[in-house]
């Protein structure tokens, strides 16, 4: 899956978010350490890659079409509630490195192991 559209998908599915109360604190920006170590952490879990093989064969499905994210993000939140919030804190945080940065190289390789999972 490109960056672009899990960057899009995530856009669209957190939009709302951004609407949350004001008390509601952003978690921390991860280190590339973090981001490795949360991600990596569901590769050994069926259950979670299952739930990740699924989330990323949706997202792919979804491409760039903002009619197909909305229809698609409460699915795609179930997945991530399975994946649980160390999962979705490094995930956001990967998403939002730029290019070419520890973090983003970090969020890349995990993920390469996780889409290995899912052939």
């Amino acid at each position: 899956m490109s960056k672009f559209y899990a960057v899009l998908v995530a856009a669209l599915l957190l939009a709302p978010a951004a609407h949350a109360a004001d008390d509601e604190k952003a978690p921390p920006k991860l280190s590339a350490a973090d981001i490795t170590k949360n991600l990596e952490a569901a590769v050994s879990d069926p259950a979670k890659v299952k739930a990740y093989c699924a989330m990323s064969k949706k997202m792919d499905e979804v491409g760039d079409d903002e009619k197909k994210a909305e229809a698609a993000g409460d699915e795609i939140d179930g997945y991530f509630k399975t994946l649980g919030d160390d999962f979705e804190n490094a995930w956001d945080s990967g998403q939002d490195a730029a290019d070419g940065t520890p973090e983003a190289n970090a969020m890349d390789a995990a993920i390469s192991k996780l889409d290995a999972k899912c052939k």
